[in-house]
């Protein structure tokens, strides 16, 4: 996480409610709204406990930046006036009992085409404290306060192997609107390089930008670009994209694979040093799985001496050739909605 601070102090607000919510007796403690000047540390704590079986380097990487953020005096006194401006976890509630945080939720603000959303994110209770309704509390009185911001709609994700959490989800009004896996591959274990007839991987050309975009939007649908915040000019083989690039400071590298004289697919990969390579994967509705695995194996050969490859993408279509790419999936989330404010 990067975060830009503006070197000024101003006074802190903290925003208090009025909040009367329906919780197990057994529960004990009390909901508040999460106070950044001394609750990050034990968010971070929190998270910790509860996802260290699923955290990746990324996931580490952002509680270490949580707990640095909580000793920083200029990120204390510039964030409280930023919670509905940027897209960060500087909102949210949590459950507190005997000084402990043991429950947490984060609200988090992102804007579409004049759209305000928000995305319900970091629900966790202690393991010593589940099974009383304090999750579903932290929800409800999050998808509250969004639609009194006057939120137009309301996300969140939930891992596909927790159908506790999905009925819950569910039941508070929540539908899922997407399914998609995230997949790493390591820089070793690459298997020999095997040429084949069939196809021919390039680079990239301008003239595959049409199936590619098409590809691309339907892979990385427009009612989810809130969220992944990527722009196709970071992609487009056009004068202006590439000033686009320049000024973005973005560093893309793009091949495609041909078969049977047609283009097949594309890989798109943005890449920071020391820092696993992202890909954006472009094919057809029915991927041609020889090609798509030779494509993806060579995108794996070209970034052999980094971190490794990372990609999401839409569960079902393409995977059984990035797992036979050497692909392994980390996790896979359902998307889920509800709408925002009610109508009178």
């Amino acid at each position: 996480m990067s975060l830009f601070y503006t070197r000024f102090v101003l006074p802190v607000i903290i925003i208090e409610m009025n909040l009367t919510l329906h919780v197990s007796h057994t529960a004990p403690g009390q909901l508040r709204p999460l106070n950044i000047l001394r609750d990050l540390t034990g968010v971070a704590d929190l998270i910790e406990v509860c996802f260290k079986e699923n955290l990746d380097a990324s996931g580490r990487s952002h509680l270490d930046e949580m707990r640095r953020q909580a000793r920083d005096n200029v990120f204390l006194n510039w964030a409280p006036h930023m919670i509905d401006v940027i897209s960060l976890p500087l909102s949210g509630f949590v459950w507190e009992d005997n000084g402990k945080v043991v429950g947490n939720v984060s609200l988090i603000p992102f804007h579409q085409y004049g759209r305000r959303l928000y995305l319900i994110a970091n629900v966790a209770t202690h393991p010593d404290y589940r099974r009383r309704g304090i999750g579903r509390a932290l929800t409800e009185v999050a998808m509250r306060r969004a639609r009194e911001k006057g939120a137009d709609s309301l996300w969140l994700h939930v891992r596909d192997d927790n159908p506790g959490a999905i009925k819950i989800y569910r039941d508070l009004g929540f539908r899922e609107r997407a399914r998609r896996t995230e997949w790493y591959a390591p820089s070793t274990g690459l298997p020999r390089k095997s040429e084949s007839a069939r196809f021919r991987i390039r680079p990239r050309a301008a003239r595959d930008w049409n199936f590619q975009r098409n590809w691309l939007e339907r892979a990385y649908p427009p009612e989810m670009s809130w969220y992944q915040q990527q722009s196709w000019s970071s992609f487009g083989p056009y004068l202006w994209d590439g000033f686009y690039r320049l000024l973005s400071d973005i560093d893309v590298s793009q091949w495609s694979v041909e078969a049977d004289g047609q283009l097949r697919g594309s890989v798109s990969c943005r890449y920071q040093s020391g820092k696993t390579a992202n890909l954006w994967l472009a094919s057809p509705p029915r991927p041609d799985y020889e090609a798509l695995v030779g494509l993806l194996l060579y995108t794996r050969r070209m970034y052999a001496q980094q971190q490794g490859v990372h990609i999401e993408y839409p569960a079902g279509p393409a995977d059984e050739a990035l797992r036979a790419a050497g692909f392994s999936p980390s996790r896979t989330l359902l998307w889920m909605e509800s709408p925002g404010q009610q109508p009178n």
